[in-house]
């Protein structure tokens, strides 16, 4: 007597045709532009705060709480303000205020070009995130954000003398 899974007939797979997954691809470049490039937008339209600190509460949130409590700015305090400072093309200002926010900005740019290039030609941005989100640079960057925060935290709070 043979076994009901020997007789089974398999289930035929499933693939995407060429036509279906360049449309899935331009999509997703799509949505990846409109976040990054309004990110970019949204920035534009704020003016960096003098503190270099605080430019978010023109968007209606609140400070950052553990800067109000402690007077020590968080991670990404000067992020939203690297962000403006880049977004109206001054750099400079950009990296000296939270160098991680300024690399960011500039990644985000650098991600809102390619997607754009990307659903326009119908470039696969797979390749490029396979490269990205790896470990080690995923590693790199989070030293980064722990640099640019002991950055932060010296020139925010004037420790060592060093104010902006």
């Amino acid at each position: 007597m043979q076994s009901v899974a020997s007789n089974s007939i398999p289930k035929p797979t499933r693939t995407k045709s060429s036509r279906q997954a360049a449309v899935e691809n331009r999509l997703i470049a799509l949505i990846l532009f409109c976040v990054t490039a309004g990110v970019m937008a949204v920035a534009y339209m704020l003016h960096p705060d003098v503190r270099g600190v605080g430019t978010h509460e023109s968007l209606g949130l609140p400070p950052c709480g553990l800067e109000a409590a402690t007077g020590i700015p968080c991670a990404t305090c000067g992020m939203t303000t690297s962000f403006s400072y880049a977004a109206h093309g001054d750099f400079v200002n950009a990296f000296i205020n939270q160098p991680a926010g300024a690399l960011l900005a500039l990644l985000t740019t650098m991600t809102a070009i390619v997607s754009g290039y990307a659903f326009i030609t119908g470039m696969r941005l797979g390749p490029i995130g396979d490269i990205v989100w790896r470990p080690k640079n995923l590693i790199i960057g989070a030293v980064i954000l722990v640099v640019a925060w002991i950055y932060k935290i010296i020139v925010h709070t004037g420790i060592l003398g060093a104010g902006l």
